[in-house]
């Protein structure tokens, strides 16, 4: 007798857990696809993913000539681990990138006096992370340190 208790007792929650799951897969829900507010409000809330990209040199030239080094951290703030983990698999592609951007084009202000124009650095490093990675892999590019070297 108790062993048709037992077995019954089974049956119903292997019937009721079958049931349920039927339920679930053939959309019994009533949920609606997240809006576009609530993705970004979940995005802004996520904590943020960083690869950080050391020993970049950039050089400045002025009249075809290597007047002097600046020696470059950049973090790239990724999309999501996934990312960053694929980014890491392919870090020396990044770096190559990153330093013929560099050499192929100044990295100083166009008004001649020599500046650093961040903004553009950051601009370029993330179309040519958007060409090694993939779009919409690298959200941001930040520059941690600069330093002027000896040339």
């Amino acid at each position: 007798m108790k062993k048709m208790i037992v077995f019954g007792a089974l049956g119903l929650l292997l019937l009721g857990g079958g049931g349920a799951a039927a339920f679930m897969m053939m959309g019994g829900s009533d949920a609606k696809p997240p809006t576009a507010e609530e993705i970004a409000a979940a995005a802004a809330a996520r904590e943020p993913v960083y690869l950080r990209m050391e020993g970049l040199t950039a050089p400045i030239i002025r009249t075809n000539r290597i007047r002097h080094y600046i020696f470059l951290n950049v973090t790239l703030e990724m999309a999501d681990t996934s990312a960053r983990d694929e980014a890491m698999k392919i870090r020396p592609r990044l770096h190559d990138a990153f330093l013929r951007e560099f050499y192929s084009k100044s990295i100083t202000d166009k008004d001649g006096r020599g500046t650093i124009d961040f903004e553009s650095i950051k601009r370029r490093l993330a179309k040519q992370a958007d060409k090694v990675l993939g779009e919409n892999q690298v959200l941001n590019v930040l520059v941690t340190r600069a330093v002027r070297g000896a040339g």
